[in-house]
């Protein structure tokens, strides 16, 4: 059922990264569906027929979601996939692989998906690889991007709430989100 449907991945794997039992609010079922659809499309090497934006209030799920689970799951649909991944502090994009990470390395994953291996001699926090070429590759808003191409690219709050009053962090944020576009497969 885990590769079926990200829905099950997530009831599977929640408690790998978020010990708190979750409120298994209809929105999340809801994302889970839109991440699935357009993974078809990305996995099928399929223009996609929309970007998704999703907003939605802090602490309901979103980079839990769409930033640490779904990289995981998708690589159960096909682990060549290359993810890049963006945020507004390299502190929390770490924080999101590292999460992702977790979940591919745990007892749990390992017996589900054993043909998914992270390389030795490429399992950084920040960017690591798997033995069939896919790869995940985090960032944050400034930071290094150029040379790096991904088959699907989150960027996962570009600005924190103090950085949108700031002109100069929008315009940084906006020229990074435009170099992130272009770093696509």
């Amino acid at each position: 059922m885990c590769t079926e449907s990200f829905y099950e991945f997530v009831q599977t794997f929640w408690e790998v990264i978020i010990p708190e039992k979750p409120i298994w609010n209809w929105h999340i079922k809801y994302l889970c569906d839109e991440l699935q659809t357009l993974a078809g499309y990305i996995v099928r090497r399929e223009a996609k027929p929309y970007d998704l934006i999703i907003n939605i209030p802090p602490g309901t799920t979103k980079s839990s979601l769409a930033t640490v689970m779904f990289p995981a799951w998708i690589w159960t649909q096909d682990p060549t996939i290359r993810v890049i991944t963006n945020s507004y502090s390299a502190a929390l994009a770490i924080e999101h692989a590292t999460k992702s990470r977790d979940i591919i390395l745990s007892d749990k994953y390992r017996r589900l998906f054993p043909h998914i291996l992270i390389r030795r001699d490429k399992a950084a926090k920040s960017s690591y690889e798997n033995t069939s070429g896919g790869a995940r590759y985090a960032t944050s808003t400034g930071g290094m991007i150029t040379g790096i191409h991904g088959h699907l690219i989150i960027n996962d709050d570009p600005l924190n709430p103090g950085q949108a009053a700031s002109e100069a962090e929008r315009k940084t944020a906006n020229e990074h989100t435009k170099t992130l576009a272009s770093r696509k497969v």
